[in-house]
């Protein structure tokens, strides 16, 4: 028999007997390593206050984590803003040419009616000329039709 050692019968779960077996390591060795993990009180507040560290790190961790995304989503927001204002900028850009092409179409028609009231005030001006020299022309015609003999002719009370 072995000195200082004390053999021991143990039950373990069979899933942990197929991974103990399955890792390389003898049953002694996995049995002795676990007990002294167990009965080991230094490292038993070691590894709380590891693991205490670890979910303090690992909350910090989240903490960052969710700021960054965050930060991305508010990046993807201020992009599908970006994206939103250029297509109202593209809308209007378009909806102003559609106004400078009515203007113009407008233009025209303002242009057109313009050389129109020209005509048409030219024409009325020659009316207005041919009316005052259709009002003179008859002017001398009434003059001419009234009769020469008005010095001759007697006075009304002379009827003899």
């Amino acid at each position: 028999m072995r000195e200082n050692q004390k053999r021991i019968n143990v039950y373990i779960p069979l899933d942990l007997y197929v991974r103990c077996t399955q890792s390389g390591h003898s049953l002694t060795e996995a049995i002795i390593k676990g007990l002294e993990l167990v009965l080991t009180p230094q490292k038993a507040v070691n590894n709380t206050e590891d693991k205490s560290d670890l979910l303090e790190l690992q909350d910090a961790k989240i903490r960052e984590l969710q700021e960054q995304i965050k930060v991305k989503e508010n990046q993807i927001n201020i992009k599908d803003n970006d994206e939103l204002q250029q297509a109202r900028i593209d809308d209007l850009k378009i909806q102003i040419q559609a106004l400078y092409g009515q203007m113009s179409i407008k233009d025209e028609q303002l242009h057109t009616k313009d050389e129109q009231i020209e005509k048409l005030n030219e024409n009325m001006h020659k009316q207005a000329v041919h009316i005052q020299s259709l009002i003179q022309e008859n002017s001398r015609l009434n003059i001419k039709l009234l009769p020469d003999n008005a010095e001759k002719s007697k006075p009304w009370w002379r009827f003899w």
